[in-house]
């Protein structure tokens, strides 16, 4: 098995627990949730809702209220993070010993994150150290303020859930590559893109472990109806691939699989595939877990496809 490298922003409060585990994403606008069970190894998933939110809602109240209706009370979370509330840098770090890295790391991040460093929750893991071609040892670098983790805490635990883990989403997306690559191609590297409104991020793994991510612009308007740009979206994915080929010393990624908002099957066209080397693939829930027809609708997949990630995180062994 790959080792499993979360970045865990506090300490984690429980152990897993048996039964049923929630993920949740904090999107800006809304709480995308997604509750799964472990049946004969094969994830069933048995709720799935994206709650909205509006400036005036409370959303320990309104998670509080999705709990007891679906009877999850006591269910373990995982929680990830919206890719607003955090910054992630690959910074080098100070020649000190592993579990010293976070604090020393700490004053060396003053002018590189937009927080005030001693207002800063850290995590960090690292970088393969095959990762770049000079062999410099690299570090990643997650940021978040401290008062957001405490509002996540105190939401969750008003909510009536137990807080297992606080990830970030490069590495609930890592949860789902994880599931997609063949045990034969366990050596290969794998692309999972991620589509909003107005932007796209690629994440590049390989044997479990972050290697590459990285967000782009990008011309969409993340409605139903409406198509990808394919050709911006393969020069900023070919852009990616030729740094972590050719900076990073790596092999082509076996695959990239596409999902996001209102990504379907249907839109990840001929042009983007002809475009890329590696297979594009649209990124189908179905391959990873099991849905019910009442939760099966592919569009609030999409939508919750970070929380299903992280509810299927899989903690590495003490």
């Amino acid at each position: 098995m790959p080792k499993t490298l979360v970045a865990r922003l506090l300490p984690r409060l429980r152990s897993a627990r048996a039964g049923v585990t929630v993920g949740l994403e904090l999107q800006p606008n809304s709480l995308a949730l997604v509750a799964q069970q472990q049946v004969n190894g094969q994830a069933q998933v048995r709720h799935l809702d994206v709650l909205a939110l509006t400036p005036a809602d409370n959303p320990a109240q309104l998670l509080k209220s999705w709990v007891a209706e679906h009877k999850l009370t006591k269910a373990g979370c995982r929680v990830v993070l919206g890719a607003d509330t955090y910054q992630i840098l690959l910074v080098e770090p100070p020649d000190v010993p592993w579990e010293e890295l976070r604090h020393a790391i700490r004053w060396r991040l003053k002018d590189l994150i937009s927080i005030p460093v001693d207002q800063a929750a850290l995590e960090v893991f690292a970088l393969p150290a095959d990762g770049l071609r000079s062999n410099k040892k690299m570090v990643y670098v997650v940021a978040c303020e401290s008062k957001k983790i405490r509002f996540v805490i105190d939401m969750v635990r008003e909510a009536g859930l137990e807080l297992i883990s606080i990830d970030i989403g490069e590495l609930s997306l890592r949860n789902l590559a994880l599931r997609l690559l063949p045990p034969e191609q366990a050596e290969r590297s794998i692309a999972v893109v991620r589509i909003r409104q107005g932007a796209g991020s690629i994440y590049i793994y390989r044997q479990g472990n972050l290697y590459l991510g990285r967000t782009f612009s990008l011309n969409y308007n993340g409605g139903l109806m409406d198509t990808l740009p394919e050709e911006a979206l393969a020069l900023e994915l070919q852009r990616s691939l030729d740094y972590y080929e050719r900076q990073m010393g790596q092999a082509p990624p076996a695959a990239i699989y596409v999902c996001g908002e209102n990504i379907s099957q249907d839109k990840i066209g001929t042009v983007l595939k002809a475009s890329l080397a590696p297979q594009v693939k649209w990124l189908d829930p179905a391959e990873i877990a099991h849905f019910s027809a009442e939760e099966s609708d592919d569009a609030l997949v999409q939508q919750c496809i970070a929380a299903l990630g992280g509810a299927l995180r899989v903690d590495e062994a003490a």
